[in-house]
Order: structure tokens, then sequence, then C-alpha cells
């Protein structure tokens, strides 16, 4: 049996990973081909395109990516050609994937999307697409499953795959230099145009409440060692009062009392160790012009939506500046305990471990 999966961020690539590692359980023989990244490669998977050259934040963001984009198609067509796949799973980055799904429906191959685009917040227009291209979509939060059953899509929730991937233990605490101190992570992003955007705005913030509040140190978490020259490169030798780690973002949570954080998912992650947050994004001026066009929801954290209210600050754009997120800082840390209250409500939403294996079996018993 011959999987293809298609992941094109670092997300997917750990999600689409781990499923691997499942399916594999339910049948050991099963060959897995995809665009990937490092994580589907140590899982045994054979890359035929590398997902670090087309990760995309944005709606213009894409222009820049098109030739790589263009690349990647015509890789898999040609692996389509000369291979036969008995289905295909996508993960997330719908513009890319909802085309090869297209493709892939004409060959007769079923698809199968883990983790759909959010068209409940935007982009509804895709919900034909998904209807027609898609044999069935795996949801991550239960309140997308409700809004697919009313457009008629066939969709399991079967828990968030966080419940899997996030390890709370709380035993192992940092000591902390002094125990009065006020550990702050600050989480710029996993792609190099969130970085670019937010880290700046995220340091001086951090120097600003620092000001008030002179025991705080921070600690910028980062996804992989690649982007640590960046990060160099945009702070010029201004990081001596900073920590920079990066791979260790679930050891810093355990220790962290406030943390500046992209939107998306870490957002939850932190949620999950009930760490008091402000959250914020940054888009390129056009893309921010279509999203105002676009965007049907109140509110753009994953977890204010799931807690229905605005529970943590959310800034975006303009908002996005020193002043502004040193005083929603102040704000979230003084109302850091009822913050954290609501916070516990958040790992009942996601459901109980075994995400993963529940998944890949469902999937088998649908092939």
């Amino acid at each position: 049996m011959k999987v293809l999966l298609i992941a094109g961020e670092v997300s997917g690539d750990l999600h689409a990973s781990n499923l691997i590692t499942s399916l594999r359980k339910i049948n050991p023989k099963i060959e897995f081909y995809g665009v990937g990244g490092e994580r589907m490669e140590k899982t045994g998977a054979k890359i035929i395109y590398p997902s670090s050259k087309i990760s995309i934040v944005g709606f213009t963001e894409v222009f820049s990516k098109i030739l790589n984009l263009r690349e990647a198609r015509r890789a898999i067509y040609l692996f389509l050609k000369r291979n036969k796949i008995d289905f295909a799973i996508t993960v997330d980055f719908p513009g890319f994937n909802i085309q090869i799904a297209r493709y892939l429906k004409s060959k007769k191959i079923p698809v199968f999307y883990f983790i759909p685009p959010q068209v409940w917040a935007w982009g509804r227009w895709r919900v034909k697409s998904l209807s027609k291209y898609f044999k069935h979509l795996f949801v991550l939060y239960p309140f997308e499953k409700e809004f697919f059953e009313k457009e008629g899509l066939k969709s399991s929730f079967l828990g968030n795959p966080l419940m899997d991937i996030v390890k709370i233990d709380k035993s192992s605490k940092r000591e902390k230099e002094y125990h009065s101190e006020i550990l702050i992570a600050i989480l710029p992003g996993s792609r190099e145009t969130e970085i670019k955007r937010l880290l700046i705005p995220m340091l001086r913030a951090f120097r600003i409440f620092r000001k008030k509040y002179p025991q705080s140190k921070g600690i910028v978490s980062l996804y992989t060692k690649e982007h640590l020259p960046l990060v160099l490169e945009l702070t010029r030798g201004t990081l001596e009062d900073v920590e920079v780690l990066y791979g260790k973002t679930y050891e810093i949570f355990k220790d962290v009392d406030l943390a500046l954080i992209a939107s998306g998912t870490a957002a939850v992650e932190a949620a999950l160790f009930q760490i008091p947050m402000v959250v914020m994004y940054r888009l390129s001026y056009l893309s921010w012009i279509i999203s105002k066009f676009l965007v049907k929801v109140k509110n753009f954290s994953l977890v204010n939506i799931l807690l229905s209210r605005k529970v943590v600050p959310e800034l975006i754009q303009k908002e996005v500046n020193p002043l502004r997120i040193s005083k929603e800082m102040e704000i979230v840390y003084e109302n850091k305990e009822k913050i954290k209250e609501e916070l516990k409500k958040i790992p009942k939403m996601l459901g109980n471990r075994g995400v993963y294996d529940r998944i890949a079996s469902k999937i088998i018993s649908m092939v």
C-alpha cells in the first residue's frame, strides 16, 4: 500500500509524521511519500518536495513563492504518473492542498483532509471544494465539526493532536534566579515573515514592561535552530538581556508567568499550560486589507474563540507596537489568576490522548 501525504509547513510536517507512526502501527508495510520536512523524513517517508520551500503567511506572500509552488505541483504530478497511490492525506495548507486534491480526485484517488481550512472564519467559498474533492475531514475543534455538519460535509472530531503532543509536567521547574522573578516567554512565530514582523516590537515591549517590573526575565523561544541567524541579524547584538532558546517551547512553558505569542497554535499550547498571554499578529498591508473583507469572526485568537469571549488580549497590525503591547502585558499580569482559571477550561474541549491513533484507525477503516 502506498500513501501520499502533503504538509506545507513546520506544524504540518509534525502532524503528518505522527500520523505516519500511527498508520504504521496498523499496517507496517505501508509506504509513505510526500511533501514535508525533516520529521516526515525521519519516520521513513520519501520526500518528493521539501515543505520549507513553499511555506506561506498571508494572502500576498504567495506571490514570492509562486515558482516554488508550481515546482512542487509538478513534482507531485510527475510522481503520480510514475506511482500508483492507494489514498492521500493532506494536512492544513489549503491554498495548495485543495488544488492537489482536485487533481487526485480526477485520478480517482481518495483524499482525506487532516486540519481543513478555517472556513468558519473566512473563505466560505471553499466549502464546495471541500465537499467535492475530499472523502472525509478530520477537524481540530468540536465547533468545526458542527459547522461542517450544517454544510453537509462528512467530518470527524476525534480530539486535538495537541493532547498527544503537549506533555505537561510541572514537577521539574527551573530554578529561578530570584524567588520573585517574572519569566516572560517571547514567541514570534514559526515562519520567517512572522519573526521579522513581531520579534522587535515584542522585545521592546518586554523592556518597557521591565521598567515597571525590574525582576522580569525574557526568554525568546524559537521553533528551530534555523531561525537563529535571522534573529541575530534582526537584533544586531542587542540580545544580551534575554535568553534565546530553540526547540524547547514546552520546557520553557513549565516556568513562564506571562507570554507574548504570535497568533496560532502556540497560543492554544500556552493555554494548556495556563499561561496568561498577549496574542498578536501582523500581515503585509495588502494581506490585511484583503482579510478585512474576508474574515467573519470577532476574535482571531483560537483561545478566545474556544472560550467564546475575549479572555486574553488580541493585537493586530498597528496595535502591535511596543507601548500598546507593554500596556496589555501589565493588565494581563495584574489579572493573571483570573485568566488562569478561564484557561483551565480549554483541555476539556480538546478531547483525550490517542488522537493520531484514532484518526489512523478511522482512515484505514474507510479506505
